[in-house]
């Protein structure tokens, strides 16, 4: 976020937008630090030579990259693989104006193609197996969106084969749902995995996601793309439900009702914790400590709140693991604004110390887990919050107003208090799996 706005005083309301640069520039000649607000008050700026030195994105990588416990075949990636590069095999080399005259369509077609590679390359050097099954997913569907596209032109391809096979798979994916056992013996792992599989049926099954282009070529694409997600979600849920049953015992019996007991459990305390939510604050100010507060708030009164809403027992137990998780981070936010320690940065050191405190929350909290595999759950949109703060501040550059750093503060903030939430709403999660 970027307001770096001043407070004008009477006599400055006749001021002119010529007279406001003047100001500007004159205070930039005169190598001031700082720039006197219209109403006589001085706002902090900060060099961006003294921020904290982020990768750039393409270099950037997730803190904490989410995993299954699950071992995942190379079989199953290298069919994958296959299937992306038949796909793509169907294209000529190179896509021309020749082969599609209009440039709209072709850029589509092409574009899609390269994102199908780029998938290829980056499963190639993902950090995890689940990392490596969703880009692999997402080659899938690019590549066939450009397959389907180019069918049009090359074979007069329409989209009625495609929405059958799409509604074929969709019955195959809700079939799969209500046969689905809920196998496992160690219920943290079993709710980590079924709840992966439960979300790979829910995405397969989905209807309410469909193409809309108005351009018929570009609508056959979309077809094919969805026919193929589709599929690809229900491959993919059923090799992981397939390597997990492999990997017990034959005869261990289900774990649905452990599930569905702790899950009723943890949202039953989630419905209690959320009629005890702090109101919201009046305040009409953008502060970075307002920002935190206001969304670790709203993701703690929305979500799911009951058993019968959730896509099944395993996710709700995973959701209800890091809603708890926020409504810890929110009270530690509370309780750090009532201590007045939410002051806005006013230098590049101050900065690099909430970035660093953020890093370090995150490693301390899966290093420090008996179960890091489930709080490394909600240590992954941690990380998140710290690749979006590090991304804004590659914005920046020479002398900046504080304020422009607000929505990076507040990122970095919001992630340390989730970090140092997880551990105790994972222990709790932990207890309501293993209560008798």
């Amino acid at each position: 976020m970027t307001d770096d706005t001043s407070a004008t005083g009477g006599e400055s309301g006749r001021m002119t937008r010529r007279g406001v640069l003047a100001l500007v520039g004159a205070s930039a000649i005169a190598g001031c630090s700082s720039i006197d607000s219209l109403g006589g008050e001085r706002e902090a700026t900060i060099d961006a030579y003294n921020l904290p030195d982020v990768p750039r994105d393409e270099e950037r990588e997730a803190p904490i990259p989410p995993v299954i416990p699950v071992d995942i075949e190379t079989s199953h990636f290298d069919a994958v693989r296959e299937r992306v590069r038949s796909l793509l095999a169907t294209l000529p080399t190179p896509l021309g104006p020749e082969e599609i005259p209009n440039g709209h369509i072709r850029q589509h077609l092409t574009g899609a193609a390269s994102d199908a590679s780029d998938g290829l390359d980056d499963a190639r050097t993902a950090r995890t197996g689940l990392m490596a099954l969703r880009s692999l997913r997402s080659a899938r569907e690019n590549a066939r969106y450009a397959a389907a596209g180019w069918g049009v032109v090359e074979s007069g391809r329409t989209a009625a084969p495609l929405r059958d096979e799409h509604s074929r798979t969709v019955s195959a994916a809700r079939e799969t749902r209500q046969e689905h056992e809920y196998v496992g013996m160690d219920p943290v792992r079993a709710a980590l995995v079924h709840a992966r599989i439960e979300t790979g049926l829910e995405r397969a099954s989905d209807m309410d996601v469909l193409p809309r282009e108005e351009s018929e070529l570009l609508s056959v694409a979309e077809w094919g793309e969805t026919a193929e997600s589709a599929q690809a979600y229900l491959d993919d849920a059923r090799h992981l439900r397939a390597r997990f049953a492999a990997s017990l015992p034959s005869d261990t019996g289900t774990v649905r009702p452990t599930l569905s007991d702790a899950a009723e459990a943890l949202l039953a305390d989630i419905r209690d914790r959320q009629a005890d939510l702090p109101p919201e604050t009046a305040a009409d100010d953008r502060t970075p400590r307002k920002m935190v507060f206001e969304e670790l708030r709203w993701e703690a009164e929305s979500g799911t709140s009951r058993l019968t809403d959730a896509v099944g027992p395993a996710s709700a137990v995973v959701n209800a693991n890091g809603r708890l998780a926020r409504f810890r981070a929110l009270d530690r936010i509370q309780s750090r604004r009532e201590a007045d320690e939410l002051a806005r940065p006013s230098d590049g050191t101050a900065v690099r110390e909430i970035r660093q405190t953020a890093y370090d929350a995150l490693t301390a909290a899966l290093e420090s887990s008996s179960q890091p595999e489930l709080v490394r759950t909600v240590l992954v949109d941690a990380g998140h919050r710290v690749m979006a703060a590090d991304r804004e501040l590659t914005h920046h550059q020479g002398e900046i107003s504080a304020t422009t750093l607000d929505r990076s503060v507040a990122d970095y903030w919001h992630a340390t208090a989730l970090a140092r939430s997880a551990l105790a709403a994972t222990q709790q999660t932990v207890r309501a799996l293993q209560a008798d």
